[in-house]
């Protein structure tokens, strides 16, 4: 089971509660795979960690639009890069081993989410909150 910890929050509360949901979707992929389940419901879970990852990408663009953030096209092709891998990893779990495909997948999307929570989030956050400031000042 993954543990989500406060070291993951980007101050974003909106953001956070996305991600957190994230984590869930991991969490019942795992349960899966621990109850031999991947067969059966890897395909299922991954629709649903696709569909919510393109809900949560697009929220998270229109957040950096509406706050002007800089850095939001090399973000967006972050985005588009990740989910465009997913799809890869997803047509390849369908060719073969379900508990191979669940496991890569797993692995896959939580490195990238982690590493880009705590990097390339962060910085559009950190741009935000300034910005924010100089606003109320």
């Amino acid at each position: 089971m993954l543990v989500w910890e406060e070291a993951y929050k980007i101050g974003h509360d909106e953001m956070d509660a996305e991600h957190l949901i994230l984590f869930a979707l991991l969490n019942q992929l795992d349960t899966n795979i621990n109850n031999d389940m991947a067969g059966a419901c890897v395909g299922d879970v991954v629709r649903a960690l696709g569909a919510y990852i393109d809900y949560h990408f697009s929220h998270e663009e229109a957040l950096m639009r509406a706050w002007r953030y800089p850095g939001l096209e090399g973000h967006s092709a972050k985005h588009h890069e990740f989910m465009a891998e997913l799809s890869r990893l997803r047509r390849d779990a369908q060719r073969g081993d379900d508990l191979k495909a669940a496991l890569t997948l797993r692995g896959f999307v939580l490195e990238w989410l982690l590493n880009h929570i705590l990097e390339t989030d962060a910085d559009y956050v950190r741009f935000i909150s300034a910005k924010a400031e100089a606003l109320k000042g």
